[in-house]
């Protein structure tokens, strides 16, 4: 195969923007990242047109998109997720299944772990099923159903790990049997986030030394700031923030969190701060649209997902590519920092050493940006599965 090179593009490097290399595909790799005067004969040139060309976007946490949901064990429903994500810059993710009933769950996470096995299709490729429930403290349960919430007694754990296993899980250690299920799922290689929870103080430092290596959703189902007679306690939130060598997602899509709680996270987190979408099966859909999300009726309002029956709000319906382009410009993280936190940092969360950067040898997994991150292409494995313009026809060449 002799492969395509693109050039003319801004290069989103981990440490800068690099305005002169051209980047080698492949055999479906990052080749080479090299002047445009040294790349080999017969190459394709792709002009990308001083468009930002970044690592393809890695989004941790995501229910669905346009009307479907990975809630329903469903190939087409899936794919037509995964599209719809990939037409937001994302070359991989995680299928985030709300609290269910268990058995549902396991179907359903079973589903999921078969799909991640194949080779990607024509969107996004699955990482993996994150569950997100149904181990969550019921005081912090947010837009899922309260009353499917169950405490991880060591026989619920077996039957979900027996399903297949999980890539990643938030719950609640403070729950009993907490602990103990957190370092069940870390032994068996699931990257276990806390959130949707009260832990503080002791339940928190036990929970990070049983396996805890990421926290879900900062200010979104956490716990805060108490009083205790003259004494001021921490919450999760301040545990989080306070926290090292752990990794911490924000929904920033300009709805969840206001710019200055973004600018505390990413002061307090720094090169350990995720964009996550948390989108729902509302994400690309009109104010005013109806969806599910888990056993949950919810709807489109104002530009992100509401639960009308308890008047909060029911994940994003905003894609990863627009929260970068508001961590950059409404936030003011440089261009490069705003790209790592839904690039390099989900692969380190999820310990994916060929994704998340540019560099020879990693999947050839690619977007191309406008200035103000809009994707108008996206590469799976040196494949254009989104182009909006048509500037990548000369790969087929």
């Amino acid at each position: 195969m002799k492969g395509y090179a693109l050039v003319g593009a801004r290069v989103v490097l981990e440490d800068r923007i690099d305005g002169e290399s051209a980047v080698l595909v492949r055999d479906g790799l990052i080749e080479a990242l090299t002047a445009p005067g040294d790349l080999p004969a017969g190459v394709a040139r792709i002009d990308a047109g001083g468009r930002y060309l970044t690592p393809g976007l890695i989004d941790l946490h995501a229910h669905g998109a346009a009307g479907h949901g990975f809630d329903t064990p469903s190939r087409a429903g899936y794919e037509s997720v995964l599209a719809a994500h990939a037409g937001f810059g994302v070359t991989a993710m995680q299928a985030s299944l709300a609290t269910a009933a268990l058995g549902s769950l396991a179907e359903t996470l079973a589903f999921g772990a078969a799909l991640a096995a194949e080779p990607p299709g024509d969107g996004a490729r699955l990482l993996g099923v994150h569950l997100e429930g149904p181990f969550l403290a019921p005081e912090q349960a947010g837009a899922h159903d309260p009353a499917l919430l169950i405490p991880p007694s060591a026989r619920a754990v077996e039957k979900l790990l027996a399903a297949g296993r999980p890539t990643m899980i938030t719950l609640a250690p403070e729950l009993p049997g907490g602990v103990e299920a957190v370092r069940a799922f870390a032994a068996a290689g699931t990257v276990v986030a806390i959130g949707h929870s009260q832990a503080r103080g002791a339940s928190f430092a036990e929970a990070v030394a049983a396996g805890v290596t990421h926290l879900t959703h900062l200010w979104s189902g956490q716990s805060s700031l108490t009083r205790e007679g003259p004494w001021r306690v921490p919450g999760l939130l301040e545990e989080s923030l306070a926290s090292t060598g752990l990794t911490a997602e924000v929904i920033a899509d300009g709805r969840h969190l206001p710019v200055e709680l973004l600018r505390i996270a990413a002061r307090c987190l720094g090169g350990r701060l995720c964009a996550v979408s948390d989108a729902t099966p509302g994400a690309g859909l009109a104010d005013g649209t109806p969806y599910r999300l888990g056993a949950l009726e919810c709807v489109v309002e104002d530009g992100v997902g509401m639960l009308p029956s308890a008047g909060c709000f029911a994940g994003s319906t905003t894609g990863l590519d627009r929260m970068v382009g508001h961590l950059h410009a409404a936030v003011g993280l440089p261009a490069h920092e705003a790209v790592a936190t839904a690039t390099s940092v989900p692969a380190r969360v999820l310990g994916l050493r060929r994704q998340g950067t540019i560099r020879p040898g990693n999947l050839a997994d690619l977007a191309l940006f406008d200035e103000d991150f809009t994707a108008r292409a996206t590469i799976v494995g040196g494949r254009w599965v989104v182009d909006k313009d048509g500037i990548g026809e000369r790969a087929h060449d």
